[in-house]
């Protein structure tokens, strides 16, 4: 694990269109200095009103993991976030003309070219770690989501469909979060069933979705020409949006989590309660230059909920 604080180390740029809202979005990502965060700054409002990651701006959480503080919300930022936790950037500065965040091709794998053409910049300022004091468990309608005191990020991770395409009514993966392991699952898009695509459009949503950024599932297979990228590409999705919806804590959380059917509610009062109740203490590394080790520091103070 990471001893310092990360940021990009130039600026790079890209553009989309909004699954949802459909609407066109140019991005621009830049650098930003220690301890600022994760900050989204919308470019097309008077002013440029930002918007800074935390669980207490989570809003609507239908289908993507949204932001709103009142004067600004960001919608559909779980893609970028997971590659975000992955890369360990924990400052940086988002500037979107739109209100959502572009889809790209349904997963999270752009972002990775993305990263790798920007560099990594190590800040000085040590990076702060949430670890988790004890067990959180939620469930609600047959969903589960539980969470548990560990020494790195491991996810157990199940989603059950009762639907006639056999792939989709069992998948389980374990996932042990590194970049290695990040890059292979960044590559799962997101999905969908045929049977709901009308009545997500006619609620205003996947406005801008098509088989180039999204699996369509109907009752006898997909319907996307190019097949699966991977074997268990749904669950893989499932994994990522968690790992992206966990990081809107503002901090890489250490824990052990066992998911069942979970989504982005359940993935969101996980974290809302971790965050209103404070559950988790923040806590440095230490190098031991000596050993090569990395260490816990032992001077981690007691995170309170603000």
């Amino acid at each position: 694990m990471q001893v310092y604080q990360r940021t990009l180390a130039k600026e790079v740029s890209f553009s989309g269109i909004g699954l949802h809202t459909g609407k066109k979005v140019s991005v621009r990502l830049a650098p930003a200095p220690p301890d600022t965060g994760i900050s989204f700054i919308r470019t097309d409002l008077e002013g440029a009103p930002s918007i800074k990651v935390s669980p207490k701006y989570l809003s609507k959480l239908f289908y993507a993991t949204n932001l709103s503080n009142g004067e600004v919300s960001v919608h559909t930022i779980e893609h970028l976030m997971a590659a975000l936790s992955a890369f360990g950037i924990d400052n940086l500065f988002i500037y979107l003309d739109s209100e959502e965040l572009p889809i790209l091709d349904g997963s999270a794998a752009p972002y990775i070219y993305l990263f790798e053409e920007s560099g990594i910049k190590e800040l000085p300022k040590k990076r702060k770690y949430a670890v988790l004091k004890r067990e959180v468990f939620i469930e609600f309608e047959g969903k589960r989501i539980e969470a548990e005191p560990h020494f790195e990020l491991l996810i157990d991770n199940t989603i059950s469909f009762n639907h006639t395409y056999k792939p989709i009514k069992f998948q389980r993966l374990v996932y042990k979060h590194t970049l290695e392991n990040f890059k292979e699952i960044a590559k799962a898009r997101t999905f969908c069933f045929y049977e709901e695509v009308e009545a997500l459009r006619s609620n205003g949503l996947a406005r801008g979705g098509s088989l180039d950024n999204a699996i369509v599932i109907d009752k006898y297979g997909i319907l996307n020409e190019g097949g699966l990228r991977l074997e268990k590409e749904f669950v893989a999705h499932k994994t990522l949006d968690l790992i992206g919806d966990l990081y809107v804590l503002g901090y890489q959380l250490l824990a052990k989590i066992t998911a069942y059917k979970t989504g982005h509610a359940l993935n969101a009062a996980l974290v809302n309660k971790i965050y209103s109740e404070g559950l988790y203490e923040l806590v440095e590394l230490e190098e031991d230059k000596r050993k090569g080790e990395l260490k816990a520091g032992l001077s981690g103070e007691l995170c309170q909920a603000d």
